[in-house]
């Protein structure tokens, strides 16, 4: 905006330095009027960073006095009275557009863009946390709504912090045995390819439950999560940025679905920290091997046996499905979609 300010400020001046060489040519008794206007454009980009840019106008004069002395003069006033409206005018466009670089977010940068290309913003995905929340709590009284979506956060930034780093190891315990395989791949992959990502400035704008559904065996609990990072890759032997960029912030809308066995109760407020230290069954220090057992009692942690464990991470896509609530029919409790 700087540099538009600048150039449109040159432009003007330059006009009315070639205003006074002709003037000085201009017959006393002359009149002469010339209107040039540089025009304006509207350049906005898709990720909302908006840009206005105009070229100015200059309007030029000789009076109609006795001698060009008095024209010159008029014309230094109106060309000097010219920039000072444009400067405002300027000024105060990029003050209401928020500087021009500076993101609705208050970053600086490229702005925020939607990731996947904008798939999925038009799906819905609905907040049933008040209800989800009902319907646990009548077979177990110490869950909560608000300490499950503050486990499910941190559980997410955990885990995009271990795939920055490229070592699953602390959220081992958090994920269900078939993600932590397909997700430890993916980030053997990046290394053999000598590629990092790079997650930063992450913030949760919004995070709720969305579905809970039951069996005879499990229960899935599905959390609706919406963040936004800079998201970029860099190759590990230049260290150059090959995918991304450092000041674009994305926004990402993710289903993040739990699982545990039925029957399994929250004994304490906290329970749901599941990135603690000490095995849900025995009690000692977590240190559990790939396949999610506890190196000192042999139990699978990471099964939902013991608590929540996350099964399913995935964006909102065009394509996402909404599993709504679905329960087992009781006498007491039908069935609800």
């Amino acid at each position: 905006m700087k540099k538009k300010l600048l150039t449109a400020i040159a432009l003007i001046l330059s006009a009315f330095m070639l205003f006074g060489i002709s003037a000085a040519a201009f017959d006393a008794n002359d009149y002469d009027y010339s209107y040039d206007s540089g025009g304006s454009s509207w350049d906005s980009d898709w990720d909302s960073d908006d840009d206005w840019s105009s070229g100015g106008s200059t309007y030029y004069s000789s009076d109609d006095g006795d001698g060009g002395g008095s024209g010159g003069g008029f014309g230094i006033i109106a060309v000097v009275v010219i920039i000072i409206i444009i400067v405002l005018i300027l000024a105060n466009r990029n003050k209401s557009s928020g500087g021009g670089n500076v993101t609705n977010d208050g970053n600086t940068g490229g702005g925020v863009r939607p990731a996947n290309g904008g798939q999925g913003l038009n799906v819905n995905v609905p907040d049933r946390t008040s209800q989800i929340e009902q319907i646990i709590k009548k077979d177990d009284p110490n869950f909560t709504a608000d300490d499950f979506t503050s486990f499910v956060k941190e559980v997410y930034i955990d885990i995009q912090n271990a795939w920055c780093k490229r070592d699953l190891t602390p959220v081992r315990p958090v994920m269900h045995t078939n993600l932590y395989n397909t997700t430890d791949k993916q980030v053997q992959s990046k290394i053999e390819q000598g590629v990092t990502y790079h997650y930063e400035s992450i913030a949760i704008n919004t995070a709720y439950l969305t579905s809970y559904v039951r069996d005879n065996e499990y229960e899935y609990l599905t959390a609706y999560l919406n963040a936004r990072y800079i998201d970029y890759q860099t190759d590990d032997k230049t260290g150059n940025v090959i995918r991304g960029d450092r000041n674009t912030r994305w926004d990402f809308r993710y289903k993040m679905k739990f699982m545990r066995s039925v029957g399994v109760k929250t004994t304490s407020a906290s329970e749901n920290n599941m990135t603690g230290h000490n095995c849900p069954n025995c009690g000692a220090p977590l240190n559990i091997s790939s396949t999610g057992v506890c190196e000192y009692c042999g139990s699978t942690v990471t099964t939902g046996l013991y608590s929540w464990v996350l099964s399913d991470f995935s964006t909102v896509r065009n394509d996402t499905q909404d599993d709504g609530i679905r329960v087992p029919q009781t006498p007491s409790d039908g069935a609800q979609q």
